[in-house]
C-alpha cells in the first residue's frame, strides 16, 4: 500500500495542545475542503516528489523522493529523526485511511505515537483507521471562515472520535459572528462537554484578517460558558519562522 505526500520533517508542533513538542511531520497531499485561510494549499493535488527534511529545523536542506511512498520507505526515512510523535497532516490525512492504518501497525510497534490533524468532516474513513490513532486534533470549521456549515459532519465525526484523546481546534478571524460560535458550542457540548477547545487566531492569508485580542478574550470567555478548558494559542511556529 502506497500514499502521496508532501513532505516529511522533523520540528515543533505549532498548533494545539501538543504545541512546542518535537515531531514527525507526515504531510498527505488532497483535501476535500478549501478553506480560505488555508496555509498549505501546495498539498491540495498529489505531486510526483515528496520533500524529505535532512536535518531538524532547516529548511534549506531537502531530498526528493519519488511518490506514491510504500509505509516501508517512509518507516526507514523517519529514523533518522528523535522524534516520538508522528503528526499525521495535510492536506487532508484522512483521504487515506487505510494507508493509516497500515502505518500505524507498522509504526506503533516501534514506539512512535500518532497524531491525527484532520478538518474533522470524515467520519467514516476514521472509523477504519481510529484503532492505530493516540490523539486527535479535531478543526471545527465555522460557516464564516470555511464558506460552508459542516456542523452535521462535525457531530459524527465527533461521536467517533470521542473514543480517543481529542481536542478541538477552532480558527477564529475577525468575521466571525457570536450566533456561529453559540451554534458550534451547542453541537460540541451535546457529544463531549469536556473537551479542550483551542481557539486558534487566525495567521492572515488572502481576505482572512486577525481578530483584535478583545474579540479573542470575548469569544474565550461566550465559550468558558458551556466548556471549562478553552484556550487561545496562535500559530507558534508561524511566529518563530520556523517550518
Amino acid at each position: 500500500m502506497k500514499a502521496n505526500l508532501s513532505e516529511i520533517m522533523e520540528s515543533i508542533q505549532g498548533e494545539g495542545l501538543l504545541a512546542g513538542s518535537r515531531q514527525v511531520f507526515l504531510r498527505f497531499t488532497g483535501c476535500n475542503l478549501r478553506c480560505e485561510y488555508c496555509d498549505t494549499p501546495a498539498s491540495y493535488e498529489p505531486l510526483p516528489w515528496c520533500q524529505v527534511a535532512e536535518e531538524t529545523g532547516k529548511g534549506d536542506l531537502w531530498s526528493q523522493i519519488q511518490n506514491p511512498l510504500s509505509v516501508q520507505q517512509i518507516g526507514s526515512l523517519i529514523k533518522k529523526y528523535s522524534s516520538q510523535w508522528i503528526s499525521l497532516t495535510g492536506g487532508e490525512p484522512l483521504l487515506w485511511p487505510d494507508f493509516i492504518k497500515e502505518l500505524g501497525d507498522y509504526l506503533k510497534p516501534q514506539g512512535y505515537l500518532l497524531l491525527l490533524e484532520t478538518n474533522g468532516t470524515l467520519f467514516q474513513q476514521l472509523e477504519q483507521c481510529l484503532s492505530c490513532l493516540d490523539m486527535i486534533s479535531m478543526d471545527y470549521k465555522l460557516p464564516s471562515t470555511a464558506g460552508a456549515d459542516y456542523a452535521r459532519l462535525h457531530a459524527q465525526f465527533l461521536s467517533v472520535a470521542a473514543a480517543k484523546p481529542i481536542y478541538i481546534k477552532m480558527v477564529i478571524d475577525s468575521q466571525i459572528k457570536r450566533a456561529e460560535l453559540e451554534s458550534a458550542l451547542e453541537t460540541i457540548t451535546d457529544i463531549k462537554p469536556d473537551i479542550t477547545l483551542i481557539l486558534q487566531p487566525v495567521t492572515p492569508r488572502g481576505n482572512a484578517a486577525a481578530p483584535s485580542m478583545e474579540q479573542l478574550l470575548d469569544f474565550q470567555q461566550l465559550c468558558q460558558r458551556k466548556i471549562a478548558d478553552v484556550r487561545i494559542i496562535p500559530q507558534i511556529h508561524k511566529l518563530m519562522g520556523l517550518i
